[in-house]
C-alpha cells in the first residue's frame, strides 16, 4: 500500500491515471473530520483523462493516528500541502467534499497559484450556515423527534439511545439515503477518527460543539478567482439554497444540484456527480 511519511504522521493515498492522459491532475479531499476516502472511489472514473489522487487524512482511515494537539484545520492543510509537494504537482484541480471543502478553501487561499480550479461538493464554509440548514431540516421531522433533539441538546444527553435513533432518521434523509452504505461508514470509522470528529465538530452532523463551532470563511469566497463548481444533493444537509448562494459569491462560480441524492452523493448518484465534475474539468 502506498504511504507518505512526514512530520505530521503517515498518510495513506491512492493514485490512478497517467501523466500523459492530457488533463491536469485532480486531488480529492474527503469529509470528516476524522473520515476516510473509501466512498470517493467513483472519482477514479475520471482517471481516463488525468491522474486522480485520493488520500485518508491523518488520524482517520488507513493513515496513522494522531495526537490531540494535531486536531486542527492548520494540521490538515499542512498535510495536504506536504502531499502535493511529495507528488510533485505544480498545478492541479482540487475536489473537496463536505469538511473537505473547508480544507480545499483554506489550501487555495494559501496556495492560489497551484490550484487551477475547484469543486466544492456539499460545502461547509460556515458552521452557522450549516446549523441553520440543519434546523430547517429538523423542523420537517415529526414533532416528537424534534422534542427529543431539543431536550438532549439542553441536558447534554447526546449519547442517549433515543437521540441516536432520531439522528439515524435524519441521516437517512439528508446524509446517506442508502442505509447499508451509511452503516458501513459507521463501521469503518476508526476510534481516533471518531475522537477527532467529536473534538473538532461535535456529537452529530446537525450540532457543532467542537473547535469548529465558530468557523466562518464565507467572506473569503470572493478571494477565490479560479473557476469553481459548487455541487449539492437535492436532499443534502448542505442545502442547495445555501450552495447556490455560495456559488454566487465566488467570482467564477457555478452551481449544480444532483437529483435524488443527499450528502454522500458518491454513494448514491456517483454517475451523475462524476459526469458533472468531468464536464467542469474539461471546461476549466
Amino acid at each position: 500500500m502506498p504511504y507518505i511519511d512526514h512530520p505530521l504522521g503517515r498518510t495513506y493515498y491512492q493514485r490512478r491515471g497517467r501523466k500523459t492522459a492530457g488533463g491536469l491532475p485532480l486531488v480529492c479531499v474527503h469529509g470528516g473530520p476524522g473520515g476516510d476516502s473509501k466512498h470517493m472511489a467513483p472519482l477514479f472514473d475520471l482517471s481516463d483523462e488525468r491522474q486522480v489522487y485520493l488520500y485518508d487524512q491523518i488520524g482517520g482511515g488507513r493513515s496513522s493516528p494522531t495526537e490531540k494537539r494535531r486536531w486542527n484545520v492548520r494540521t490538515f492543510v499542512r498535510e495536504l500541502a506536504t502531499l502535493v509537494d511529495a507528488w510533485g504537482l505544480e498545478e492541479f484541480h482540487l475536489f473537496g467534499a463536505s469538511w473537505g471543502t473547508t480544507l480545499a478553501l483554506e489550501y487555495t487561499l494559501k496556495h492560489p497559484r497551484r490550484v487551477r480550479s475547484l469543486v466544492f461538493q456539499s460545502p461547509m464554509f460556515s458552521t452557522a450556515d450549516w446549523e441553520a440548514d440543519a434546523n430547517r431540516l429538523i423542523a420537517q421531522l415529526p414533532a416528537d423527534d424534534q422534542k427529543v433533539l431539543r431536550y438532549c441538546h439542553e441536558i447534554g444527553a447526546t449519547d442517549a439511545e433515543v437521540y441516536k435513533s432520531v439522528m439515524l432518521t435524519y441521516y437517512l434523509r439528508h446524509v446517506c439515503r442508502r442505509k447499508a452504505k451509511l452503516l458501513e461508514m459507521y463501521r469503518d470509522a476508526t476510534p481516533n477518527g471518531q475522537k477527532i470528529y467529536a473534538h473538532m465538530w461535535g456529537p452529530s452532523e446537525f450540532k457543532s460543539t467542537g473547535t469548529l463551532k465558530a468557523h466562518d470563511k464565507v467572506s473569503r469566497l470572493a478571494d477565490v478567482t479560479q473557476p469553481a463548481l459548487v455541487i449539492c444533493g437535492e436532499f443534502d444537509e448542505a442545502q442547495p439554497r445555501t450552495g447556490e448562494r455560495y456559488a454566487s459569491l465566488l467570482p467564477a462560480g457555478d452551481f449544480v444540484c444532483i437529483s435524488n441524492a443527499s450528502h454522500v452523493i458518491l454513494a448514491e448518484q456517483p454517475t451523475k456527480l462524476v459526469r458533472a465534475v468531468r464536464s467542469f474539468l474539461r471546461d476549466s
